[in-house]
């Protein structure tokens, strides 16, 4: 088991990225990117495309309501559309329009290149491990989830 200290450390660099994640969310559309919500919105819907916006939202780990939100404003703006479902005319399903599916192309084109220039030194050896324990970090984490009532 991992010492509290060294669990702390890593602890505090993740806040870092967010951080960081969150600065780049302010300045992403002078970049090319989308807000974030709607870049991991438009990827999921493109992903799951014609899920009902239940199964997204648990995918998202968001609730329905703050998704029903996002998925309003991805469609005022083009990105997304609702269709019936053929096995149930009471709910609907979600897919990328046309616009949608440039906007999400521009926008991983836009992440590509930010992230390549800020990781223009290093090695792909170096990139693939860190990506490599980035995964096993995501895959335990996704073991112990944290549910969404959780008190912060």
């Amino acid at each position: 088991m991992v010492s509290p200290e060294t669990a702390t450390n890593l602890i505090d660099i993740l806040r870092g990225l967010v951080r960081q994640a969150r600065g780049v969310a302010v300045r992403s559309q002078h970049l090319g990117m989308l807000p974030p919500p709607l870049g991991a919105l438009l990827g999921n819907v493109e992903c799951s495309q014609g899920h009902r916006p239940s199964v997204l939202a648990e995918e998202l780990r968001v609730t329905q309501s703050a998704l029903s939100r996002q998925v309003s404003h991805a469609e005022a703006l083009g990105y997304v559309q609702r269709t019936p479902d053929p096995l149930d005319r009471r709910a609907t399903l979600l897919s990328l329009t046309e616009s949608g599916a440039e906007a999400l192309r521009i926008h991983r084109e836009a992440q590509l290149d930010w992230l390549r220039t800020a990781i223009a030194d290093w090695s792909e050896e170096e990139v693939a491990d860190l990506a490599g324990r980035l995964d096993r970090l995501r895959s335990a984490l996704d073991a112990e989830p944290v549910p969404l009532t959780a008190a912060y």
